[in-house]
């Protein structure tokens, strides 16, 4: 018998997931990271929910480890992590399904870099277009020329990525201003924005995976 996966409630998670440890600076800024860069703290929380069979047991234990581990602790982000443990507490039953965490746990990669490539990508094509100009991450300069100085540029991820555009620039803007040391290390040509082939290749064999292990 083929177990359900609910792909749709499982989709929805791993979105707030990812914003949360995205707001948290736990998740990595180069797209060529190792793959065990972008898994590492989603992994800690299923394996504490499997310690405890508890979702609320397990989420406090891995929300205290991430906390003892982020580069930003403000108040919003802890707002983010609330909403994300009130959210899977009252969706309990999805956390106890083996056919779920077992896609979880083999999406993870996938799942990860597609939800990062839209916003680093974005990220690194506005650091290009404004290479040499320290000052195109205050926050003032970001509002009004992220995205409108690189339309031309990022054309076609945005058509991709129509429908979630608008919150993919919110958070660009955001992740440029927190990460702003990195970020000028990049203006200046410290950092390369290039992707690397493999990883492209890498993502692309997941998400081949991912895609046949729901249908």
């Amino acid at each position: 018998m083929v177990l359900k996966v609910e792909s749709k409630e499982l989709d929805e998670f791993c979105t707030q997931l990812f914003r949360a440890l995205d707001g948290l600076g736990l998740l990595p800024l180069r797209l060529g990271a190792k793959p065990n860069e972008y898994e590492k703290h989603p992994r800690l929380l299923f394996g504490s929910i499997q310690r405890y069979n508890d979702v609320e047991a397990g989420f406090r234990e891995w929300e205290s480890r991430i906390l003892r581990d982020a580069t930003y602790r403000k108040e919003k982000h802890y707002l983010d992590l609330e909403m994300l443990r009130q959210w899977m507490t009252q969706s309990g039953a999805l956390f106890t399904s083996k056919a779920n965490m077992q896609h979880l746990r083999t999406s993870l990669y996938a799942r990860v870099f597609q939800y990062l490539y839209p916003r680093r990508v974005l990220a690194n094509a506005f650091c290009e277009k404004h290479k040499g100009n320290l000052d195109a991450i205050e926050p003032e300069f970001l509002e009004k020329a992220l995205p409108e100085t690189i339309e031309a540029d990022i054309k076609k991820l945005r058509d991709a990525y129509n429908d979630e555009w608008d919150t993919i620039v919110v958070d660009t803007r955001a992740s440029l201003v927190a990460n702003a040391a990195y970020y000028r290390k990049v203006l200046q040509g410290k950092e390369s924005t290039t992707l690397p082939q493999e990883e492209v290749e890498r993502a692309e064999e997941a998400e081949r995976l991912e895609e046949e292990e729901v249908s």
